[in-house]
Parts: structure tokens; sequence; C-alpha cells
């Protein structure tokens, strides 16, 4: 495309867009209410009742007595459902086993036990998409077992067990033994990561969300052009509909980021400031530059051939909306998709949404590379470009 071409259409853009102020605050106040309401809401209160059916792992490296009997006491809880796994490896990555958590029993428990200053007797890994108040019920009835096995054992010793048994367990179930260390995430030895909250949780499902409601200025753009004729005019000059539709990537993609980056900004200040949890993405900003790039490609690909097929700006916002609602509500920005049975969590893949959340996922809760990134940073890119394909040959088939 010619230079003066592309910076005329480049300009074109920006003159619609300045006509289009509803929609522009759509894209900005939308997903800025959604997550001071929704961070705010949910900060004091997760449901965890849903993660009743998932798995905790437990690993016991000791064998004794002490640790099998926490395990069938804990067993009969029903509240998790326990699997016994064999080796540490086992333990490395708790979201690719689908547990909610893991519980380790260190070999060498009496040492431990007795060991001053007393040692940490369990560690207990959690998986970032852990809902915080059943980690916190999770974390409450390990220390209740540990106490009612002290309690017992006490009672026990009070009606005559065997001297050297006795003697074994007043020294390991004396208060100062009984400690618990939680790791979070999937590295056994850094237990310094925040579990998700609901800012974690809010920010960049909401954000993503808001990305694909770019079909609100974009409709208006691409058939205000059709029914004006610009675009046939347009054509007649050596812009083609594939050319046209590329010229509002650049704009379109900058609105992206400036959602994200007020976004992840109030995250990080605004909800603090008004009680909630601050999101704390821990300084890696430009690693999140990648996926934000990708999901604002995905959503400008979706928006344009929804735009491109539809017969009027009506149409394409009743349809792109529908569909963004129906996205979002399978992908996890509603409802968090551990929370979804396995069959609503297995479908949310198929959704756009789920790929840019998992993407940004990967960033604030597991601290994962930039590099962890790419594998949904190509599945948008190739969505949005698929998109874009498919909307031009709609408008080419539509001049003639």
């Amino acid at each position: 495309m010619p230079q003066p071409i592309f910076w005329a259409l480049l300009r074109k853009e920006w003159l619609v867009l300045r006509r289009d102020p509803q929609g522009l605050a759509v894209l900005f106040l939308m997903p800025t209410i959604f997550i001071l309401v929704m961070a705010l809401a949910l900060r004091d209160a997760m449901d965890p009742e849903h993660s009743d059916a998932r798995q905790l792992l437990w690993l016991d490296e000791d064998q004794g007595y002490f640790a099998q009997e926490l395990r069938d006491r804990f067993a009969r809880r029903g509240s998790l459902e326990l699997l016994p796994v064999q080796d540490r490896a086992a333990l490395d990555s708790l979201s690719v086993s689908g547990a909610a958590a893991a519980v380790r029993i260190p070999a060498g428990l009496s040492a431990r036990l007795s060991a001053e200053p007393p040692q940490p007797l369990l560690q207990v890994l959690l998986d970032p998409t852990f809902e915080a108040i059943a980690r916190e019920r999770l974390l409450a009835e390990l220390r209740g077992e540990l106490l009612g096995l002290k309690a017992e054992f006490i009672a026990e010793d009070m009606l005559g067990l065997p001297e050297a048994e006795a003697a074994y367990l007043r020294e390991a179930l004396r208060p100062e033994a009984v400690h618990l260390r939680t790791v979070v995430g999937s590295n056994p030895e850094d237990d310094s990561r925040k579990l998700p909250d609901a800012t974690q949780q809010s920010v960049p499902a909401w954000i993503v969300f808001a990305m694909f409601f770019v079909i609100l200025p974009l409709s208006t753009s691409v058939i205000g052009e059709r029914g004006t004729g610009t675009l046939q005019r347009l054509t007649l000059i050596g812009a083609s509909p594939a050319r046209l539709l590329l010229a509002k990537v650049p704009l379109y993609l900058l609105i992206t980021l400036i959602q994200a980056l007020l976004m992840l900004s109030i995250g990080a200040w605004v909800v603090p400031w008004l009680g909630g949890a601050a999101l704390d993405i821990q300084g890696q900003w430009l690693s999140l530059l990648p996926i934000t790039l990708a999901s604002g490609f995905a959503a400008i690909g979706v928006a344009l051939l929804i735009a491109a097929l539809a017969s009027s700006a009506v149409q394409a916002t009743t349809i792109g909306g529908a569909t963004n609602l129906l996205l979002g509500a399978i992908s996890g920005v509603m409802v968090p998709r551990a929370v979804m049975p396995d069959a609503l969590e297995l479908l949310g893949l198929i959704s756009p949404m789920a790929w840019a959340l998992d993407g940004y996922w990967d960033i604030i809760l597991r601290q994962s590379p930039m590099t962890a990134t790419l594998p949904e940073c190509g599945a948008l890119l190739l969505l949005g470009g698929a998109c874009m394909l498919v909307a031009a040959r709609g408008l080419r088939m539509e001049n003639g």
C-alpha cells in the first residue's frame, strides 16, 4: 500500500473514532466498573464449597504411625479427595494434575519433631487457582486434626500407653512442635508468592472481556463505510478490503493497550485504596505486553469479522455482544474455570478469552517467564489473522 494512502486511512480511522464517544466510553468505563465492583464484592467471600470435588495430593515420606493416622483422619473429612502419591515429582505441577493442593510429610519425622528450634511438620503446596477461603479451610482442618491427635494421645497416655510410645508422643506432640509450612505454586522452595484473590481474578478477566467489546466502535466504522459508499470509493484508488481492514488495526490495538494499562493500574493502586487487595505483578509489567498485544489483535479480528458480515450496526453490536457474553461465561471471565464442572471447564478452552486469560495468569499468578505465554499468543494471533482474512473476503465479494 502506498504510504500516503496508508496514513490517510489511519487519519480517517481516528476521525471516525472521535465521532463515537459512546463506544469509547463503554470500552473504558465498563471494565473499570466491573473490576472495582467484583474485586471489592469478592474481597472477603469466595465460595469454598465448589472446591469439594478437587483432589489433595498426599505424599508420606515418613510412613510412621503419626503420619498415617493424620492421613486417615483427614481423608474421613471428605472436603477434598485425598490422593496418595509415591514421589515428590508428582507435586511439581499441581495445575497439570488438576489437584487443588498437596501435603508432604517429610522423612525423619521424629527427628524433625524433637529438633530445637522446632522444624515444620508439614509442607503444604497450594495451586495458584485454589480459592482463598477454601485454602484457609484446608489449613484450619489440618491444624485441627493435629491438635485433635495431640489431645487424644495425651488422654491415651494418661490411661496407660506403653512407656516408650508415651514418651515419644509427649516429645513429638508438644505445642511448639506443630508447625505448617505453606508453599504456593509449583516450586517447593518458594513460599513467598501470593495466592489469587478477587483482584487477581477480576483484573485480567475484565481486561480480556473489555477488549472483545471493540466491536462497538469497529462496527460503526465498517458498516458506516459500506453504507455511504466510502469503501467502494477507497477501493477505486487502490485500497483493497484487506488493506482497509488492516489499516484499522494500529489504532484499535493502541486502544486495547491503553485499556490493559488502565485496568492494571486500577488493580494495583485504586482497588487497594478502596480497601481491596492490591494487584501485585512482581515487576513483570513488560512481560504482559505480548499477551496483551495478541489478545487485542484477536479481539480486533473477531470484531472485524462480525462487523464485515453483519448487515447493520445494530445487528453487529447485538451479535457481537451476545457472542462476547457467551465466550466470557465459559472462559472463566465471569466464573473462574477452577470451580466449574470438568465438562464445562473443558468446553471453556474453545474460547479465545480463555486463552488470553491463561496467558495473563501465567504472568500474574504463576510468575512464569514471558516465554510461557507464547502458546497462547500464537493461538490468538492465528485466530485474529484468520478472522481478518474471512472478513476481507466477505467485503470483497460484497463489492463484486
